[in-house]
């Protein structure tokens, strides 16, 4: 099989052949984060969401992998680092494709309450802090929007087809301001100087108040923290630390 490396990420690489694409997962990647991964991706695809479509669960030499449409195009964090004078412009598209995606609803994929409940539960965060985060998440409005759960630059394709969003392993129905504030942590870490824009245009777009999303970022940062990401770590700890104080 002649591979060529498309896009490459911390717990998968694409590679394309001449028809179709190979999304490969690292090795020692869960059986059943996989096959959730393709279920969810399922779901997302089925509602009418732009994704690449998996034709197949395989493995190549012993990693799992799902066989795609063929990966084609940019992403958005490509055209960003290829044309860094227009982030701003590429930001407010994000804002547009992430707003246009909280308009669907999917009841098949996981709740997101549950899911930042179990993580946090899960953490080695004080016990008296879970508490404080868990009260704050169980006192939120509770809504069933598609929420991305990893809405970055990265997963964002424009392919000859139409916009494809990759990578729908967080996916959860809750609410867009937590969906959102996991993209403002993402843009805190790499481009730091545009985190507070894109949370003004989405609430701006939205008619949401900053405070509300900001208010999401400790509940996020904490159920991000079981992940154990070496480059995250102090990110998450200081935003969690601004709800603590």
């Amino acid at each position: 099989m002649n591979l060529e490396i498309r896009n490459q990420r911390r717990n998968n690489t694409f590679y394309n052949d001449e028809q179709c694409s190979y999304k490969v997962f690292k090795k020692g990647y869960a059986k059943k984060d996989v096959f959730m991964e393709a279920y969810i991706t399922a779901c997302i695809e089925s509602i009418g969401i732009g994704v690449l479509s998996i034709q197949e669960i395989t493995k190549i030499e012993d990693q799992w992998a799902f066989k795609t449409e063929r990966f084609e195009g940019q992403t958005l964090y490509e055209l960003i680092r290829e044309y860094p004078e227009k982030t701003e412009e590429y930001l407010c598209q994000l804002v547009e494709i992430q707003t246009s995606i909280h308009k669907y609803k999917c009841p098949e994929i996981p709740v997101q309450r549950q899911k930042f409940t179990d993580y946090i539960n899960q953490s080695n965060l004080d016990s008296s802090l879970k508490i404080d985060l868990l009260e704050m998440l169980n006192s939120s409005p509770k809504h069933k929007k598609v929420c991305h759960g990893n809405f970055t630059p990265h997963n964002v394709l424009f392919s000859p087809q139409g916009i494809k969003l990759l990578d729908w392993n967080h996916a959860t129905q809750g609410n867009a301001s937590a969906d959102v504030a996991r993209t403002y942590l993402w843009l805190k870490l790499y481009l730091p100087d545009f985190a507070d824009f894109y949370v003004n245009q989405f609430c701006e777009k939205t008619n949401t108040s900053s405070q509300y999303v900001k208010n999401w970022v400790p509940i996020v940062a904490a159920s991000r923290i079981i992940k154990n990401n070496p480059e995250e770590l102090r990110l998450l700890r200081d935003e969690i630390s601004v709800m603590e104080y």
